[in-house]
């Protein structure tokens, strides 16, 4: 998994541990994450983004990705799933539908 956290970490001249602790984690678990071996928190996303002011999708763009991924996959099969005619409601997914689709198809 593609994440940036150790570069930025040590262009700053940060340690593990003193990210670690502004973060609320161990070094151990501070490791796993530059290795990608999990995703941070939400939490530990925005804290990094505080920190560095870079944004969770850029800093872990591995994890984002994936997720990203997934999400359109699913927003595309409940968007295939509405059926005419459609109510108010459906006609407000579809659009929210199509907008997350269009991001992810610009962002190619």
């Amino acid at each position: 998994m593609l994440c940036y956290l150790r570069t930025h970490r040590r262009i700053w001249g940060l340690t593990q541990e003193d990210l670690a602790a502004l973060m609320g984690l161990g070094r151990e678990q501070m490791s796993r994450i530059e290795n990608g071996k999990c995703a941070p928190t939400v939490d530990g996303a925005f804290v990094c983004e505080v920190i560095f002011g870079i944004p969770p999708s850029a800093m872990f763009s591995h994890a984002y990705s994936a997720v990203e991924e997934r999400v359109i996959r699913d927003i595309y099969q409940l968007h295939s799933a509405l059926r005419s005619p459609l109510s108010p409601e459906d006609l407000r997914k579809r659009a929210l539908f199509s907008l997350a689709l269009d991001r992810a198809i610009s962002k190619q």
